[in-house]
């Protein structure tokens, strides 16, 4: 699979550097951003040190730019790719609260979910079971909820597996 940065007219999708942390850290130090995810102390130093760290290890962790304003408005990545299985997962994702509830959030997915689907027929995403803004936005995706177990690493949450086939997402599309 192909690593590259991904844009579209609003959007662009830039592979993350060690030396973004200062400016990612600015975007998610919104103690709100982190309210519905397990690891509430993100907006904390320490905290977003930990998902800087765990961002950065995954096979393609990108900032999210808004072009128009040339501002970093949060981070989200590819992880977990496996081309036997024909599959990825996508995640580690959050969004400045200025950027809820319109279109940024389908917009930063469909240019992922696009490319992803040129090399592998499922992309895999994992979600908390009280994270329920971003259920919600899988939902609007098209993405089926396949699998639900104890979180791997608080055993006493639930973590849920949702997918989206090319299949599926193409028969979405326009």
């Amino acid at each position: 699979m192909e690593f590259q940065t991904l844009e579209n007219s609003d959007i662009a999708l830039e592979p993350l550097q060690p030396s973004d942390y200062e400016r990612l850290f600015q975007v998610g130090s919104d103690p709100e951003i982190w309210a519905q995810h397990p690891d509430a102390n993100r907006y904390q130093p320490d905290g977003f040190h930990v998902y800087f760290t765990k961002l950065m290890e995954t096979d393609m962790p990108f900032l999210i730019i808004d072009k128009a304003r040339h501002v970093v408005i949060g981070a989200t990545s590819y992880y977990q790719y496996d081309a036997a299985a024909s599959h990825i997962a996508i995640g580690f994702t959050f969004l400045a609260k200025s950027y809820w509830g319109g279109i940024t959030n389908r917009t930063v997915k469909a240019m992922l979910l696009d490319h992803a689907f040129q090399f592998v027929d499922t992309v895999i995403f994992h979600v908390r079971e009280h994270n329920f803004r971003s259920q919600a936005a899988l939902g609007k995706l098209g993405a089926l909820k396949t699998k639900a177990y104890p979180a791997p690493v608080d055993p006493s949450t639930m973590q849920f597996e949702y997918e989206i086939t090319k299949v599926q997402w193409r028969a979405q599309q326009p």
